[in-house]
């Protein structure tokens, strides 16, 4: 008996009970196969984000281009905006330099028949007139063109914010 006893008491008699154990236990719970399924799992999820990492990068170039291409639109749009304005100015002096013709032409008509002095001082206030008429013209244009380029680019900048937002 006290061999028995011997043994229950040693260290190897309790290690042996323990693996013992610790078999069974892994055998019940089937520990292995948990192992397995964690590994699949975390693998899974390795390989999920990396798609979303490539989906991102994807994004994100299609953003740069986005952004790339609405710097070409806005150049296009301001050249254009560019183009009428100088188109209106041509148009407005052209309408201004038309006014003077046919209102010197009326001075002229006026100066054969009134004499050369008369026709001096008209001359001059014709002159005078369609200057004014013109710079009249050209500020009320003025005017009215700075809205057109202050909406133009508010609409501008508000939707670079919409794209830098997105």
């Amino acid at each position: 008996m006290e061999i028995w006893t011997l043994i229950v008491k040693s260290n190897a008699f309790n290690f042996l009970i323990l693996l013992g154990l610790i078999i069974f236990a892994i055998k019940f719970f089937k520990v292995g196969n948990l192992i397995e399924s964690a590994r699949q799992k975390v693998k899974q999820d390795v390989e999920s984000s990396d798609d979303a990492k490539e989906n991102s990068i994807v994004k994100l170039k299609e953003a740069n281009e986005t952004v790339k291409n609405i710097a070409q639109e806005v150049k296009e749009i301001f050249d254009n905006a560019q183009k009428s304005a100088e188109l209106m100015g041509e148009k407005i002096l052209k309408d201004a330099d038309t006014q003077a013709k046919s209102i010197f032409e009326n001075a002229q008509k006026t100066i054969e028949s009134e004499g050369k002095k008369i026709a001096l001082s008209l001359t001059q206030k014709t002159a005078l007139a369609s200057l004014e008429v013109a710079k009249n013209h050209m500020k009320n244009t003025l005017e009215n063109k700075p809205e057109y380029h202050e909406s133009f680019i508010k609409k501008s900048i508000d939707e670079l914010d919409r794209l830098r937002h997105e």
